[in-house]
């Protein structure tokens, strides 16, 4: 079932429309209510309608029994910028949860039962949320995430889906502040989170022939093995784009899921 939801959000003040995906259809048998539910994060100039068409989450949300909800992350890379009225960071690891529930008491509030997810940007933001809120979201999914922000906004110009750098300062506050927050930064997150030692499992993939946030995605592969926090790390051929994450879609489901449907 596919549904478009438009409510009022506090921490973006203004109505925001969302796009969910349930496991419920007519004639078919499925898994009862609550649903597991994944909170799916568009990347860089995407937005949900895009996500949810380009790609099956559909037969992904029938397959393994999950509810999906893709809110747009416009730009944003989901940092909380109260001067602007704009608290993305507060409205993803938050108020969608509890907008979604209020709405649809379909989804599991069960945190175990609740993931979070996301491509390029929504990567970046399914990791910084996922390990800020461990207590909120029990499974990190990343496909070709911008896994470490600031190598990304240097990438060397003319790479496809740059980021200009000039938005350091605009979408995360400066290099000095993201060098210093655990709210911005997914390395002192992940060593927040390792020292409370409750870091949710990881699965991360990323096209060998990804130049754009390929080096980041190793880098923090990397730095996750030197605190010992086990998680997936998958490569292969493929660059930063729809065919590479369509054919790992469903690596990433079943990952979530914790069995195969086949």
């Amino acid at each position: 079932m596919y549904l478009t939801l438009t409510a009022k959000s506090a921490s973006l003040m203004r109505a925001v429309t969302v796009h969910v995906l349930l496991p419920y259809h007519d004639g078919y048998p499925g898994m009862p209510p609550p649903y597991p539910t994944l909170y799916f994060l568009p990347g860089f100039s995407s937005n949900a309608e895009e996500i949810m068409f380009a790609l099956p989450m559909r037969q992904m949300s029938a397959l393994y029994d999950t509810a999906i909800v893709i809110p747009d992350g416009e730009n944003s890379f989901y940092a909380d910028h109260p001067e602007r009225a704009q608290n993305y960071a507060t409205f993803v690891s938050q108020e969608l949860q509890e907008i979604t529930r209020h709405l649809l008491p379909c989804l599991s509030s069960d945190p175990a039962m609740t993931y979070i997810g996301g491509i390029s940007m929504g990567g970046y933001g399914a990791l910084i949320h996922g390990l800020n809120h461990p207590d909120r979201f029990s499974r990190i999914l990343l496909f070709s995430p911008a896994a470490e922000a600031d190598l990304l906004l240097t990438t060397p110009p003319g790479t496809a889906g740059a980021v200009p750098a000039e938005l350091m300062d605009t979408l995360l506050s400066g290099k000095a502040v993201y060098d210093a927050s655990p709210a911005l930064n997914p390395l002192l997150a992940a060593d927040q989170c390792r020292a409370a030692g409750a870091v949710p499992p990881i699965w991360m993939c990323c096209g060998e022939e990804d130049t754009l946030v390929g080096p980041a995605c190793e880098h923090f592969s990397a730095y996750l093995t030197g605190l010992d926090i086990t998680h997936d790390f998958v490569r292969g051929h493929g660059g930063h784009d729809l065919m590479y994450w369509d054919e790992h879609l469903e690596e990433g489901f079943r990952f979530l899921r914790g069995a195969p449907r086949f």
